[in-house]
């Protein structure tokens, strides 16, 4: 089964919140696939806090979450040590816990296995760079989070160009596998 993306129901502060954002660059411009994966930084979420940051997506209704897609943050191919680098991944079915954004606060949310704690740096070019990170995920959940622990080494932001969170693949055991990374579909 080939992964599908899934998306809040619409692009906006609604949906998709963040600790928070430096003047327009909203949370929800990552996860707009509208929006560009190249040239400067305005279709990117970006903060001037560099630590301790949450990153909520209502997705409208409970879905199984498998794997995250992600670009991460480049500014016409430089400044790519603002990006996400460790984070932590959650979820939960409580509207109040989607609303609380502060960091330390866990309470109502399922932390996530991933297969890995850390988004990779965007490569040094103005161009797309997709990555995907795994998750150990069989729960439903409405509301996914990213505790975002820090950025690559930017002093100054903390940015993510794209994240889209998916469903399907195959279930192999605990770990997710896409077979079409096999050549099988």
């Amino acid at each position: 089964m080939a992964y599908i993306s899934e998306y809040p129901p619409a692009h906006n502060d609604t949906y998709v919140k963040s600790t928070s954002n430096y003047t327009t660059y909203y949370p929800y411009l990552s996860t707009n696939p509208a929006a560009s994966l190249t040239g400067g930084i305005g279709g990117s979420w970006l903060t001037a806090n560099v630590t301790s940051q949450r990153f909520h997506i209502d997705l409208g209704s409970s879905k199984v979450i498998t794997r995250v897609y992600y670009e991460n943050a480049h500014d016409s191919g430089s400044s790519t040590d603002a990006g996400i680098k460790e984070f932590t991944f959650w979820g939960t079915d409580n509207a109040a816990a989607f609303a609380e954004l502060t960091y330390a606060t866990d309470t109502n949310w399922t932390q996530l296995s991933m297969g890995a704690a850390q988004f990779d740096i965007h490569i040094s070019a103005d161009q797309a760079d997709p990555k995907y990170i795994t998750a150990s995920n069989i729960t439903a959940y409405r509301y996914y989070a990213f505790k975002i622990v820090n950025n690559w080494g930017n002093a100054s932001q903390l940015s993510v160009r794209r994240i889209t969170l998916q469903s399907g693949g195959a279930q192999a055991g605990n770990q997710v596998v896409n077979l079409s990374d096999y050549g099988i579909f």
